[in-house]
């Protein structure tokens, strides 16, 4: 899905400004780093792409959706097409990574026999089958942060949005990790994502925008990490 932002700004009572004027264009099937210090932004961007807020002036659109102006209950049918892992994986500790992964269809109704091909698929796609039996406690962070991803493409998106997916990773676990976004993305899939590691952004040369202190100051394709 294409991404736009135009003349976004997002402000926090009482005055606090966490975006200004972002103006931004993301066409489907890009790779895009969002870079920046902390509290440049980044999260509350990508917060608005998923509707966890919304702009306080301006238009976010994420392909045919008018993020703003979208009713309520249509948010979850938004939120099937969107795909989002985060650094906190956000797993059910009760669940194994089987369950873990159905559950995220189960909860949209989705028929058990797709739920179960579906769910076989991504386990495959993420290198985790014979891992599918155990619990979150069993497993490395490194494979905590594969079955968050595999949960996240359990319903096909066309977006995946990964909010410092290697943050918590030692760097050989985030070269996998990345590997297995790069494939994704290969795939057709827009992702967005925002990181704090130079080295992986450096490597990749993806195009790059940076934040600061709620502003796009960088905007570049083929960029690197130069904060």
């Amino acid at each position: 899905m294409n991404i736009m932002f135009s003349g976004v700004y997002k402000i926090f009572e009482p005055d606090i400004s966490a975006l200004s004027n972002i103006n931004l264009n993301i066409q489907q099937g890009e790779f895009v780093y969002i870079i920046g210090q902390t509290g440049s932004g980044k999260s509350t961007l990508l917060r608005l792409i998923t509707r966890e807020l919304l702009p306080s002036r301006g238009t976010v659109a994420v392909g045919d959706f008018d993020l703003r102006r979208m009713k309520s209950s249509d948010v979850p049918y938004y939120r099937r097409d969107v795909g989002l892992v985060a650094q906190d994986f956000r797993l059910i500790q009760t669940l194994t990574v089987y369950e873990n992964i159905a559950f995220a269809m189960e909860a949209m109704s989705v028929p058990k026999k797709i739920v179960s091909e579906r769910t076989k698929d991504v386990i495959n796609q993420v290198g985790l089958w014979r891992r599918r039996n155990m619990r979150p406690e069993q497993l490395s962070g490194g494979e905590q942060q594969r079955v968050a991803i595999a949960r996240a493409l359990a319903n096909s998106p066309s977006l995946f949005i990964a909010d410092e997916p290697t943050g918590n990773l030692d760097f050989h676990t985030a070269v996998d990790v990345m590997k297995i976004l790069f494939a994704i993305n290969a795939a057709g899939v827009t992702v967005v994502m925002s990181t704090h590691n130079q080295a992986i952004v450096n490597a990749s040369k993806k195009r790059v925008i940076e934040l600061e202190g709620g502003k796009i100051v960088r905007d570049e394709k083929g960029g690197t990490y130069t904060i």
